[in-house]
């Protein structure tokens, strides 16, 4: 299984936003503000937090020219005579910043995410972010904030942290995670440094055979349709892997070539309650989208006024029945009664 961000040794397909983060480390320009920005899953919090890993592990603020007191701030000791500049931001996973960050105890690392079931971050959570920066490095040299799902916070939280970025504290840096980009502030977008992520398309599930077991089990079909269905996001590859996705995109496929009352009646109380909710409506949104680019599915022709008109009207319904708290039972028995409408059927 992939670990956790904070104790994940390896970075999957983003080597050329590592390579942009290490040199500006190495070269002592690192923006005081970052932006990581990219679909749920992609890879955001992974990153960050081996740039958080790799700067308190090095203990530098700015790199110097190649030096002997450089290599003195680098180890803190007198180095071997073969020291190299690091070619990643990899750290060694028996290094004790490793393990801190990992267990979320490194002094210097302050990570800050919406509180669980709390629907905005509150300025309360901000406000931790100016004073923890302001103290002096317990350790590296650098204090460093990670804010996950930056884009949570409210208006009072987000004016809080433009103070702190208009401000900067020496040798602090603080990164943003946010899929939605647009939901930041302007102006904290214009006091940050902006890297997007998107998913590595030279990379494939198989390269995630060797950390999950379950995706060397599946038939390449089966792995090409999670793998796209996830959006090319490895995070999010897993998580429906988690949901049994797969197993719910085979009820809709068997339910759109036979549909009956009482088929429906069962899925529809099988798909009511989260994470089977969530999954249903991934699972279903991905199938319209075959539908419409014309992949038969081996199910009927599709009347392509229909299949457009349902796929917006479920997805606004999926959507205000999630945030609204309402009856997820009852929003799959108006779905599965509809759904197969779209098809042309002798």
């Amino acid at each position: 299984m992939l670990a956790p961000p904070a104790a994940a040794q390896e970075l999957w397909g983003h080597a050329q936003a590592e390579q942009t983060l290490l040199q500006l480390a190495l070269s002592g320009r690192m923006p005081h503000g970052w932006i990581f920005t990219g679909p749920a899953g992609v890879g955001k919090a992974t990153l960050a937090f081996r740039l958080a890993r790799f700067l308190l592990y090095r203990g530098f603020a700015a790199a110097a020219p190649h030096s002997a007191a450089t290599d003195l701030d680098l180890f803190g000791e007198a180095p071997p005579h073969n020291v190299t500049a690091p070619v990643t931001l990899a750290v060694p996973p028996e290094a004790p910043a490793f393990a801190q960050v990992a267990a979320g105890s490194h002094p210097d690392l302050l990570v800050i995410a919406p509180e669980e079931d709390a629907r905005d971050m509150t300025v309360e959570q901000i406000r931790a972010v100016a004073p923890f920066l302001a103290k002096t490095a317990a350790q590296s040299g650098w204090r460093i904030v990670i804010i996950d799902g930056a884009e949570r916070m409210n208006r009072a939280a987000q004016n809080a942290l433009l103070k702190v970025l208009e401000e900067p504290s020496p040798n602090s840096l603080l990164i943003l995670l946010a899929e939605n980009l647009g939901r930041l502030l302007p102006t904290i977008r214009s006091r940050t440094r902006v890297l997007r992520l998107n998913a590595d398309t030279a990379q494939t599930p198989e390269a995630l055979a060797k950390y999950d077991p379950r995706i060397a089990d599946l038939t390449q079909d089966s792995r090409d349709r999670l793998w796209h269905m996830a959006g090319q996001a490895p995070g999010q590859m897993l998580q429906l892997l988690d949901q049994d996705v797969l197993t719910v995109l085979q009820h809709l496929l068997d339910y759109a070539a036979a549909p009956s009352a009482m088929r429906a009646d069962e899925l529809a109380r099988g798909f009511a309650s989260p994470p089977q909710f969530q999954a249903a409506g991934r699972a279903l949104g991905w199938l319209l989208h075959q539908l419409a680019r014309g992949e038969a599915m081996h199910l009927p022709p599709v009347r392509m006024p229909e299949l457009l008109k349902f796929h917006e009207e479920s997805q606004t319904m999926l959507a205000e029945t999630a945030q609204l708290n309402l009856d997820g039972g009852a929003c799959w028995h108006e779905l599965l009664a509809r759904f197969p409408k779209i098809f042309e059927r002798t």
